[in-house]
């Protein structure tokens, strides 16, 4: 022991106990605690190292070396320890440890809000129903706790694996989120989701679908200005204005940009139809005195003498080949839903296929190719993508005959 140092690595890397006995008495003369803890539990002498830990305040040293190999009643030690500190939340990790996963979430509870997380991860390993009641009553509210954020309820309920009832919850959540403005957010979540329910081979609601697709097809309307496409950006909005209850927080100014986009991609009609929706009492107040007398002069000129209007461009049903409009999805002839592409948010076609490698959310690979040039970007998933990654699909069959199982198990929350 004249080298420390080289005496600590020899028997931590070729332990033996008669040499971590040694350490541990040098350690305990030269003052060295952290050592002290090590090297008793080396030697196989936890009693002596728990004591150390105790008397000197090291139990986070004795807890780190022990690591995944401690018993369980050495859990319940180290748990009681910081319990009698009112250390609670290690103690909870402990206890949940030992596997006392009713005293584990009593604990996280008192802690509050902030360990949520981590009572929701016991309930999840516990798998008990009476321990699962007790934290959704604490987390819906009850006589003694204000209901939680609804995120936690989505939370508990993965964890359990109850995916349908998270994605109930998670339909309710982004439900919420979208009537605040929160619209990214919103995406985000049913996003999460609806990849989860995927991965499950569980049936896809109705309207957490619908609700992605409105959603995103807003979100993209920023990407297809920027590069020009008014034509799309101005289907992708009419499609929104559709929904427009979805968006109580902005409804002036969404539609103030369908009448932009639609005078822009010459699709006056609809223009006409917006305009005349924002000059109704309770939306004109609202509109921005930018746009207002532009408004007022589209609302001026009868429907009847509106000419040269753009007319929507047709193509075959992937499923039937019914043509319908390239911004239709749900088919009138055979009733089956398309697969819409996340760049520019109109019907997926056979002989331009394509799909992003992270998410596999279909895309147009030509509208792809282009959006990347723009941002490397998934549109959807928001994962960097490069031209090179892009797949080229020759033959999509197989991916159709899979969105059409998809879709014809989709039902209604």
């Amino acid at each position: 022991l004249n080298e420390p140092q080289e005496a600590f690595q020899l028997v931590r890397e070729s332990p033996f106990v008669e040499g971590a006995v040694r350490v541990a008495q040098y350690c305990h003369k030269s003052g060295n605690v952290c050592g002290q803890v090590e090297f008793w539990l080396l030697s196989g002498r936890p009693e002596e190292a728990y004591a150390v830990a105790e008397k000197h305040d090291e139990m986070e040293t004795f807890e780190r070396i022990l690591g995944d190999n401690a018993k369980p009643e050495q859990y319940l030690t180290i748990a009681r320890y910081y319990e009698h500190k009112s250390m609670l939340s290690q103690a909870a990790r402990q206890y949940c440890n030992a596997q006392d996963y009713a005293k584990a979430l009593s604990l996280y509870k008192k802690v509050g809000e902030k360990e949520i997380d981590n009572a929701i991860e016991v309930v999840g390993k516990a798998r008990d129903d009476r321990l699962t009641q007790d934290l959704m009553t604490y987390l819906l509210g009850d006589d003694h706790h204000l209901p939680k954020d609804p995120s936690y309820v989505y939370k508990l309920q993965k964890a359990l694996g109850n995916y349908m009832q998270a994605a109930a919850t998670a339909l309710i959540i982004a439900k919420k989120d979208q009537e605040e403005g929160n619209y990214k957010q919103a995406h985000q979540l049913l996003f999460r989701t609806y990849q989860e329910l995927k991965q499950q081979k569980l049936a896809l609601p109705q309207e957490l679908w619908r609700r992605l697709l409105t959603l995103h097809s807003y979100v993209i309307v920023k990407r297809l200005v920027k590069a020009g496409d008014h034509l799309t950006a101005a289907h992708m909005l009419l499609r929104v204005a559709k929904n427009i209850f979805q968006f109580p927080a902005h409804i002036v100014p969404i539609l103030t940009s369908v009448v932009i986009e639609c005078q822009r991609a010459k699709l006056t009609n609809e223009a006409y139809t917006y305009s005349c929706m924002l000059m109704r009492p309770e939306h004109r107040p609202h509109v921005s005195e930018q746009y207002k007398k532009k408004i007022e002069n589209i609302v001026r000129k009868p429907v009847a003498d509106i000419e040269g209007a753009t007319q929507e461009s047709q193509s075959p049903c992937i499923y039937c080949g019914e043509r319908m409009g390239d911004s239709e999805l749900d088919c009138s002839n055979c009733k089956n839903i398309s697969p819409f592409c996340i760049v520019t948010g109109m019907r997926m076609q056979r002989e331009d296929w394509s799909y992003c490698p992270h998410c596999n959310f279909p895309a147009k690979h030509s509208a792809f190719t282009g959006a990347l040039q723009i941002s490397e970007q998934c549109p959807m998933c928001e994962e960097p993508v490069k031209v090179s990654d892009l797949p080229v699909v020759h033959d999509p069959s197989p991916m159709i005959a899979a969105c059409k199982s998809l879709f014809q198990s989709i039902e209604y929350l």
